[in-house]
């Protein structure tokens, strides 16, 4: 059937309609003063950011304004001379892997940051000093577990097993991880949508410094992150696949996500409703095959909660009693986490992607959505709990691209998120990490292995304006050398005087492992204490400083209150 010529009516609302529409030069103007005015507006108000480690008081308000407004430069520059590639989408897999190293391996030179990257430490030195075996018996008795699950300190003892105790393998370990995440949100995308949204939220996932800062870190919640979408990957692929073997695969995946961290349990629980909501046209084939992956991982789980099930009753114990009412006390604000510390631009798109979904009546937009809206009804205000929903937030981004119709605009816009993300991760984040007290632990490290013989004796002093256990330094302290330490101190649990929701209370539960008891005679002397020794050695310490040489390591920003001054005798 022939249609009839448009009249003169419908002519004009077409007209006045592309009118509207912007070119692929036109949106890159637009954001590009977007980003300049957004971000100026965010230094402004910086203070509004409570963020404990990465608040732009200290980072950006450090870096000031014109530096700021410089490094943004850099990422317009960039993006505005290779938005018009096409590379990417030719060839994801290789541009998302290089991309993704390439924003975090600059990186590796911050310090330890986080506490708990010390008592992760012991638990995978354990392994590699006693054997799975031992591991697998003591995980909670002799190896202090707390709130934690053994999956990735048993990886990081492995790969102290086989490559070394050293900070770099696994660096390079949780830079893969982390390349596999961007990998895995690129096949997500690309199974909900399509592949074009895959491939940009996948670089969209470069656009949170935040998340670019925990990658070298020796903690969970990478690892975390990209075991809870590879578990919504392959549980819809087990879903629309025939046969057995993607079913085995699901159960796999969602059986390790559960390994990783407690908190990841209440997402894995949603997976049967996101299956129903991918495949609305076969509920009964979706019931059953979901029904399967979780006997499998039912099945597999029994064996494991009950070997472990002492421990794991006091970690839930723990959990209710502790960490649950704790975490009404350890909040930062929303606008803090999606304004500063994940890129604004994501925050927007994202709730433009729920107009979007609005509108066109997507359901699937809601597969990722409903991990995310478990943020509010479990008060999570605090965004090393959120780590691990990152992949689903830019997933929701991803779609709200969409609404720039030029698909030039849209390149433009991933580019300059990615761009100003990673000179913001380089040029102010990391500057100021290296600032911080924690850094002395890591260049004394350095220092302690150019001195003769092969054993040091380590002593740690009491902080003095925090509650945190300054023991848990000697943990760091061993990532970074390759001396044998000695410890003559007491380890006993204690932290009575601490109050009962502190978040350094962990640090005070530690007991000293038997590698720490060794002799060391005429060993070099290391000292870690909450301020400065003097020259006179005035701080006691139950016996004298020895007479020779000293290396003070003093580095301070001032910022935080637990603080790691390293002094080495030798």
């Amino acid at each position: 059937m022939i249609r009839p010529p448009a009249g003169p009516a419908a002519t004009r609302s077409s007209m006045e309609r592309d009118r509207f529409v912007l070119d692929g030069w036109s949106w890159c103007l637009l954001l590009s003063f977007l980003l300049l005015f957004v971000f100026s507006l965010l230094f402004v108000f910086r203070v509004v950011d409570d963020n404990t480690l990465t608040s732009w008081q200290w980072t950006v308000g450090a870096v000031g304004i014109r530096r700021l407004l410089l490094l943004l430069s850099v990422a317009l520059v960039f993006s505005l001379a290779f938005f018009r590639l096409r590379i990417p989408e030719a060839f994801p897999v290789p541009v998302l892997t290089l991309a993704a190293a390439m924003a975090v391996v600059p990186l590796w030179r911050e310090p330890e940051l986080l506490l708990d990257s010390g008592r992760y430490f012991l638990q995978a030195k354990s392994l590699s000093e006693h054997g799975v075996l031992f591991f697998a018996r003591e995980w909670g008795h002799r190896i202090m577990a707390w709130t934690d699950l053994p999956l990735v300190p048993f990886l990081y003892g492995l790969i102290f097993s086989l490559a070394g105790e050293s900070r770099t393998p696994i660096q390079f370990f949780n830079t893969l991880v982390f390349v596999l995440t961007v990998l895995v949100t690129f096949r997500t995308g690309a199974m909900l949508w399509n592949r074009s949204t895959g491939l940009h939220a996948a670089l969209l996932l470069l656009g949170i410094p935040y998340l670019l800062t925990q990658v070298p870190l020796m903690l969970v919640d990478i690892h975390a992150m990209f075991l809870l979408i590879l578990a919504l990957f392959c549980f819809l692929t087990g879903l629309r696949a025939t046969g057995f073997f993607p079913i085995i695969v699901a159960a796999a995946a969602v059986f390790l996500a559960g390994a990783v961290k407690f908190s990841t349990w209440p997402m894995l629980v949603l997976l049967p409703f996101c299956g129903l909501l991918y495949l609305p046209e076969q509920p009964a084939r979706t019931c059953r095959r979901s029904a399967a992956v979780f006997l499998i991982v039912a099945l597999a789980a029994v064996p494991v909660v009950v070997f472990f099930y002492p421990v794991l009753r006091q970690q839930v114990l723990l959990l209710w009693t502790y960490q649950r009412p704790a975490l009404r006390l350890w909040h930062e604000s929303a606008p803090s986490t999606f304004l500063f510390q994940v890129h604004p631009f994501i925050t927007m798109l994202a709730a433009a992607g729920g107009f979007l979904a609005i509108r066109t009546r997507d359901r699937r937009f809601l597969i990722p959505l409903l991990p995310v809206a478990l943020i509010p009804f479990l008060q999570i205000q605090r965004i090393r709990y959120l780590l691990p929903l990152f992949p689903f937030i830019v997933l929701l981004a991803a779609r709200g691209l969409e609404i720039i119709r030029e698909a030039d605009g849209r390149r433009y816009a991933v580019l300059l998120v990615v761009s100003s993300s990673m000179v913001l991760a380089w040029g102010a984040f990391l500057p100021f990490f290296n600032t911080t007290s924690m850094v002395n632990l890591q260049r004394a490290g350095r220092f302690i292995d150019t001195l003769a013989g092969d054993r040091v004796e380590v002593h740690a002093l009491p902080q003095a304006g925090s509650d945190g256990n300054t023991l848990i330094g000697i943990a760091q302290l061993d990532l970074f050398t390759r001396k044998k330490i000695f410890s003559p101190q007491g380890w006993g649990p204690a932290g009575e005087h601490l109050p009962p929701l502190s978040p350094l209370l962990a640090t005070w539960k530690l007991r000293r492992p038997a590698w720490y008891g060794d002799e060391a005679v005429n060993a070099p002397l290391v000292i870690i204490s909450g301020q400065p020794l003097d020259g006179n050695g005035s701080l006691e310490m139950g016996a004298a400083l020895p007479p020779g040489r000293v290396r003070y390591f003093t580095l301070c920003s001032g910022v935080f209150r637990y603080r790691t001054f390293v002094s080495v005798y030798y």
